[in-house]
């Protein structure tokens, strides 16, 4: 969560500052109600989100925007469907909210449910999705399917091909490219090994493997 100043009022701030400091009453800065928040701007989700979110948030009209800290907006950060939160103040009375949405990755499928689990590593409540996403068995725990995503994001294996996750108890994983190809993961994996097994799947001796066993070290085994 990020909690920025409009730069373009640094200097009104440092006038204000200076003037109140130096008056002959000596006004507490915080006490002016000219810093009373009237205005605040929710942005980030579709218009009835934003405006349902800015009536949740209304009790913050009329407090002081110097005494406003980060810990305020703790729950609005807390959102399942939030991935980051950026707090703008525009002073001297408006504040920004821009919500910067959780992306869905992946579909956790259980016995008797699914879980959408969005790119924060929470539950999503949507009901539809763009595109189609990898499915994930064998694990509910968020923080591991989170982790073993973004690794496979970030390697050299494309994410979008892949058709299903499947965890193991020993900790180890496998995947279900749409092709139909089959890659098994060894416990102790890295994204190395998940990109060397991106250049398996691109190296002409592999071509007709379907599947490309990793679990033991330093030797691959194909099946055709």
């Amino acid at each position: 969560m990020l909690l920025k100043i409009d730069k373009h009022f640094r200097f009104f701030i440092y006038f204000i500052i200076i003037i109140f400091l130096t008056s002959i009453n000596n006004y507490n800065l915080y006490n002016k109600k000219i810093f009373n928040i009237d205005r605040v701007e929710v942005n980030g989700f579709s218009e009835k989100k934003n405006i349902i979110i800015k009536n949740e948030i209304k009790n913050i009209l009329g407090k002081n925007i110097f005494l406003i800290k980060k810990n305020y907006f703790k729950k609005l950060f807390n959102r399942n469907d939030t991935k980051d939160l950026i707090i703008k103040k525009v002073y001297p009375n408006k504040l920004i909210i821009s919500f910067i949405p959780s992306k869905p990755i992946c579909i956790i499928l259980l016995k008797d449910r699914k879980i959408i689990l969005g790119d924060n590593g929470k539950k999503l409540n949507i009901e539809k999705i763009e595109k189609k996403l990898p499915k994930v068995f064998g694990s509910e725990d968020f923080d591991n399917i989170l982790k073993v995503v973004n690794m496979l994001k970030l390697s050299k294996l494309d994410y979008d091909e892949i058709d299903e996750i499947v965890f193991f108890k020993s900790g180890r994983f496998d995947i279900n490219l749409k092709d139909k190809t089959l890659i098994k993961f060894p416990i102790r994996y890295t994204k190395e090994t998940v990109n060397y097994s991106s250049y398996l799947l691109n190296d002409k001796r592999f071509v007709n493997s379907k599947v490309i066993d990793l679990r033991l070290e330093n030797k691959i085994i194909k099946y055709e």
